[in-house]
């Protein structure tokens, strides 16, 4: 199965590692700090620049990629569950 993050990306769910809250994760200094260690060794991709909400990271091939998705956790969960 795979999980539709926005726009024309996909990602087999067999490769999430977690979902986070953008605004959260910004926020809260151990997060924030843990993310930009991580986006560092990854490939980071923007589906959209200016309306984040959701950070996706996934593990494919030992390689760590850091989605920001438009779309909200909350939905993102639930399409994970259908």
């Amino acid at each position: 199965m795979v999980l539709h993050i926005g726009k024309d990306t996909i990602v087999p769910l067999k490769d999430v590692v977690f979902i986070l809250d953008y605004k959260e994760a910004r926020t809260n200094d151990d997060t924030n700090k843990a993310l930009k260690k991580l986006s560092d060794a990854a490939h980071n991709i923007f589906i959209e620049k200016h309306n984040i909400k959701s950070v996706v990271v996934a593990r494919f091939l030992n390689k760590f990629f850091i989605y920001y998705s438009p779309i909200s956790p909350a939905t993102l969960y639930k399409r994970s569950k259908t």
